[in-house]
């Protein structure tokens, strides 16, 4: 019966024991691929970007068929305020063809992307206006500092059983928003 007295004490002895760690002994402890940050200092904050973002309203066959053929896909610009504190004002989204052709744009008046919101803008798949080199440029904006916007491009597209699908990331062009 004393055996089942000490345990109990043994183990909160120990868990205290090893529980007990310094800060110093904390970073020691991560693996080397993992880096303590400040989260204000190494975010990507911004006042505004002119993004560019690759979409395709077609593709070529990318498998063997005995005649070549195109593939139409559909395509959804996705745009989401990562800021979880401010709004974001979406100034502009243009789609342009292959040969940077102005085919529409999306965004008549300016308008607010609350915190963490997100919209998108879409083109079905029988619109191969935009061709295999389809691309959006978005202007953003905001009154301060906020954290970037994640934007990308979905394609989505079938032939026979065959299906296909993918995203493309925006790319920054220019900060700052447009005038």
């Amino acid at each position: 019966m004393k055996l089942f007295k000490t345990v109990p004490v043994f183990i909160i002895f120990s868990w205290f024991l090893f529980s007990c760690t310094t800060e110093k002994e904390k970073d020691q402890e991560l693996p080397q691929h993992i880096q303590l940050i400040e989260a204000a200092r190494d975010l990507d904050f911004s006042n505004g970007q002119t993004v560019y973002v690759p979409a395709y309203s077609q593709i070529n066959s990318i498998y063997s068929d005995a005649e070549e053929s195109r593939i139409n896909l559909a395509v959804t610009l996705s745009i989401r305020n990562t800021d979880i504190d401010k709004p974001i004002i979406i100034k502009s989204v243009s789609y342009y063809s292959d040969n940077g052709t102005l085919l529409k744009e999306y965004v008549e008046t300016p308008f607010e992307l609350a915190k963490m919101a997100s919209t998108s803008f879409n083109i079905g798949g029988a619109d191969t206006k935009g061709g295999i080199g389809a691309n959006f440029i978005v202007v953003w904006d905001a009154n301060q500092p906020v954290v970037e916007p994640y934007i990308q491009a979905i394609m989505l597209g079938a032939k026979g059983t065959h299906g296909f699908s993918w995203r493309n990331p925006g790319y920054v062009i220019k900060e700052g928003g447009s005038d």
